[in-house]
């Protein structure tokens, strides 16, 4: 039965400009501060079907440009289906450090955006050398009719070399008419200069449930290697990452056991064996960088990053164990995080705290599980969607969503925030969490919505420029006009992209 209510407050009304002034004042020169938040790209595509959600954006990711810390892009769906995929993908460019945005549908993805397909999914952001962009889709049918063959899918990628201003015709990297679904695409680019690195490599990652796969491109996108098996077990939520030594490490979930990790800490929880769970693991291509172009990459077995031991979200769908990752530039350390509930203390609690473990042997150990939340143990908030990255001079940026829950789902808050922390020291300590979204709140009873839940993606996304910029995007729902009826599930979609930038 849905719950109906009247939207009379002044949150999330109408849309905002940006706001440019700081919205904290600096408690020493090296606390964070919030430059700007704005709505960075909203719905371009054209519908293309009834199950289609007019005004949403969903599951987004964001690229800085290596040589210009003001050149952003961000990646996103756009008219999201309930079962999965939505009308076509979307961006929004900035090259003034996000104080204005210029939006739009990559082209050629679906039918009546220009493509061959019915969907469009899973849409992912990297930057190369010379401001060159890739955005990598799933694309599929949907077996709806629309389409001759219902089982066919693919990843493509699509390349600007503006800076994300225009955008090539896609390019094939796998082209499946069956023998299952292709899924969870992500990509990296090499853009290392020195021993070991092969500079402006593309990686894209995706799995079929099982294998876990690979391909990369040396002409820029315009041709891809045959796919290399990283792991032929199942595995979800691929995240690639070019090593200190120009190899390719692979994060990924599964539910199947691979090698047991070393833990630095002989106290650490993780050191036990472990057992039922799903696992956060790494497995690892060396000398990635050095394979000669459309030879294929071999890994290691991966080894065990973690336990997953987190909680699905309720009436929501947000990164439901999923990693976030990423590599110090300076020392090479390798920062693994994902959401997990093992530090509550809540009777039967279902929500997550955001946790972070680190390897400075590309993976052969890793440090005892950090807890990154502050706070109570039993405050019945949900942090989730972490996203993580790391500057140029080590400095390790955490972003999350949080929600306040109840022991009763009908109790609980429909608002979701955003917050940042950051770390000095290595993952050791962060700071007092900063709260990003000021000019709006992610209300669930506007939110684009798939599966039983408040579609927030995912995954959401932080990228950090080589001045220490951080720019974070997720997307807000909420109500666009004065005494708009909010309902749940959602009776009208309200849902946009929106970049925060922060300075310290």
């Amino acid at each position: 039965m849905r719950r109906r209510l009247l939207v009379t407050a002044l949150v999330g009304l109408a849309v905002p400009a940006a706001v440019t002034a700081p919205y904290a004042t600096a408690a020493s020169s090296h606390a964070p501060v919030l430059l700007r938040d704005a709505e960075a790209g909203r719905q371009s595509a054209v519908i293309n079907g009834k199950a289609v959600q007019p005004d949403t954006t969903t599951e987004p990711s964001v690229a800085v440009n290596p040589a210009n810390p003001k050149n952003v892009v961000t990646g996103y769906q756009m008219g999201r289906v309930d079962g999965g995929g939505d009308a076509s993908n979307g961006y929004a460019t900035t090259f003034d450090g996000g104080k204005t945005w210029k939006y739009g549908t990559i082209p050629g993805l679906t039918k009546k955006n220009g493509g061959d397909f019915d969907r469009a999914s899973d849409a992912v952001v990297a930057f190369g050398p010379k401001s060159t962009v890739y955005f990598s889709s799933l694309v599929f049918n949907d077996g709806s009719g629309e389409s001759g063959d219902a089982l066919r899918s693919a990843i493509v990628n699509s390349t600007s070399h503006d800076g994300g201003r225009t955008w090539d015709k896609p390019t094939t990297v796998i082209d499946d008419s069956g023998g299952g679904l292709n899924d969870k695409n992500w990509e990296v680019v090499d853009n290392g200069t020195g021993s070991g690195h092969h500079t402006g490599r593309l990686y894209v990652v995706w799995d079929r449930v099982a294998p876990m796969l690979v391909s990369y491109s040396d002409d820029g996108g315009k041709t891809f290697s045959p796919p290399s098996v990283v792991y032929a077990g199942q595995g979800i939520g691929a995240i690639p990452l070019v090593l200190a030594d120009g190899s390719l490490g692979v994060v990924f979930m599964t539910d199947v056991a691979p090698t047991p990790a070393l833990h630095t800490n002989p106290g650490d929880e993780l050191a036990e064996p472990i057992t039922g769970l799903s696992k956060i693991v790494m497995a690892v291509s060396p000398g990635a960088g050095l394979i000669a172009g459309g030879a294929p990459l071999a890994f290691t077995p991966p080894a065990t990053v973690g336990a997953y031991t987190g909680n699905e979200p309720r009436l929501q769908r947000a990164s439901p164990g999923l990693p976030t990752a990423a590599v110090d530039p300076k020392s090479g350390r390798v920062y693994v995080g994902w959401d997990d509930s093992r530090f509550r203390t809540e009777t039967n609690s279902p929500v997550n705290d955001p946790v972070l473990t680190w390897s400075d042997d590309s993976g052969a150990t890793w440090s005892a599980l950090k807890n990154v939340r502050t706070g109570r143990s039993d405050d019945w908030v949900d942090r989730f969607n972490s996203m993580v990255g790391v500057a140029p001079d080590g400095t390790v940026s955490l972003a999350y969503r949080q929600r306040q829950e109840a022991v009763s789902a009908a109790d609980m808050s429909p608002f979701v925030d955003t917050y940042y922390v950051r770390s000095s020291d290595g993952g050791r300590t962060f700071g007092a969490p900063l709260r990003l979204n000021r000019s709006v709140r992610a209300d669930a009873r506007f939110a684009a919505f798939s599966r039983a839940g408040a579609m927030w993606g995912d995954y959401n996304q932080l990228a950090v420029a080589k001045d220490g910029t951080v720019y974070v995007v997720r997307c807000e729902s909420y109500a666009l006009h004065r005494g708009e009826e909010a309902d749940f599930p959602p009776a009208v979609h309200h849902q946009r992209t929106w970049v925060a930038v922060v300075k310290g």
